[in-house]
């Protein structure tokens, strides 16, 4: 057991060959016996974060806690960045789990008539997120090309957010460095991206080394912060044992910082949706609008969530217009809405003919890689979407016109169902070809 404790710890060490090395003797473990193996289960989620964006998870320790739960398929998702794609791959084919890799970016919709309506960004009119599904291994290198000068304009927002945050902690002797304490904790220099995560957490980091975990960190964020915590956030910081505490942390000044701390992306970091939508479908990915849904209250609101509108109020004029640029995917979370906003996307969907994705959104500890779903026909569902999305990928990597989404794809196949079993099927080819 020790020996499998010190492989698991090296799957977050900085090498990446060092990871995979351990990926590798663990999996040599299981194939021995030495290591009780975990059956597959009917148990998908496409939307895992890594360190390359904002995640405690690196690519090979995600791929290991796939299989830990026994995802049948999971998917690596990092915000401007597909540095730790192929060490996905990589990882997962060892381990008997099927990847699927993509990338978030957002998406500028201001020379649309979305221009000045809120999409599913808390913090920017006209800009939405975007997660991209399905890359095929061999347009990696190209969305890299993409997403450089995008890392480098936030780059130069970043910095100015860290200074606005300085600001407001001025008096508290607690002043970030950006290079020295953001930049570190990142995977930059691999060509990851920075987050306004990065520079919380490391804000986080500071008031730890300066009041300790416990009652020191929770006096100053609720007297001199005035920060009302919740019941379980409150225990959560309280507990100076808790070994996950910063993420803990940065969860709450999230809630206190973000909107104050908030520089607007301008073009170059949020390119326009009419030039990026057709570009991501040329080169065989399938871009998704994520829908958030108005944030209502209750037991589905998350923990760092206010009570918010968000696109609901101009929904079908959303789609139509996005579809009119060549989306044809949506993803979303249904464990987070309401029963009527779901039936509501699904209804939308199903009009528009977009192809619909489900992914947990992990990038945190405590976020579990299961996803949870309303019913059982609705877990059904999404692992064959998720299916279908994988046999998009093998097909796509031979010819990206061969993708889900493509016109000559459409043509067809113009029933979704019909196209979703078709590319279901080769799921087979893909398991067969990394065992």
């Amino acid at each position: 057991m020790k020996q499998v404790n010190e492989l698991i710890k090296k799957l977050n060490c900085d090498c990446k060959e060092e990871r995979l090395e351990a990926v590798r003797k663990l999996s040599e473990l299981i194939a021995e016996g030495k290591l009780p193996a975990v059956p597959r289960k009917e148990e998908c989620n496409n939307h895992v974060h890594s360190q390359f964006s904002f995640s405690p998870y690196s690519p090979s320790m995600i791929a290991w806690l796939a299989y830990e739960n026994g995802l049948e398929v999971c998917g690596i998702i990092d915000h401007e960045s597909v540095a730790g794609c192929r060490e996905f791959i990589e990882a997962c084919k060892m381990l008997g789990v099927v990847p699927t890799i993509g990338f978030e970016v957002r998406l500028s919709c201001e020379q649309t008539p979305m221009k000045g309506k809120r999409l599913n960004n808390q913090d920017q009119l006209s800009v939405g997120y975007f997660p991209v599904h399905g890359l095929p291994v061999q347009s990696i290198d190209i969305v890299e090309e993409f997403l450089q000068p995008i890392r480098k304009a936030r780059e130069k927002r970043n910095r100015n957010m860290t200074e606005k945050v300085n600001q407001m902690m001025k008096g508290y002797g607690i002043e970030l460095d950006f290079d020295r304490d953001v930049v570190s904790i990142s995977k930059w220099s691999q060509g990851g991206s920075v987050t306004e995560r990065h520079i919380l957490y490391a804000l986080a980091l500071q008031m730890i080394e300066k009041y300790g975990q416990g009652s020191g960190v929770v006096g100053f964020v609720e007297r001199e912060l005035s920060i009302t915590l919740t019941e379980k956030a409150k225990g959560y910081l309280m507990d100076a044992e808790n070994d996950i505490y910063a993420y803990d942390l940065t969860n709450v000044l999230k809630g206190y910082f973000s909107k104050a701390m908030y520089v607007e992306a301008e073009i170059e970091e949020t390119p326009d949706v009419k030039t990026v939508l057709p570009f991501l479908n040329r080169i065989g990915c399938i871009p998704t609008y994520i829908y958030i849904g108005d944030i209502r209250g209750g037991a589905n609101t998350p923990d760092d969530r206010k009570i918010q509108k968000f696109e609901d109020d101009h929904l079908e004029e959303l789609f139509e217009c996005l579809a009119s640029y060549g989306l044809r995917a949506i993803s979303y979370v249904p464990s987070r809405n309401d029963m009527d906003q779901v039936v509501r996307i699904r209804q939308l969907c199903r009009k528009y003919g977009m192809f619909e994705i489900c992914g947990e959104d992990i990038n945190q500890p405590r976020q579990s890689f299961i996803c949870t779903h309303k019913t059982d026909a609705d877990r059904n569902f999404f692992n064959n979407s998720t299916r279908a999305l994988v046999g998009h990928e093998f097909l796509a990597e031979q010819d990206l016109s061969a993708s889900f989404i493509s016109d000559s794809t459409i043509e067809k196949f113009p029933n979704l169902d019909e196209r979703m079993a078709y590319y279901k099927s080769f799921k087979k080819n893909v398991e067969e070809g990394r065992k």
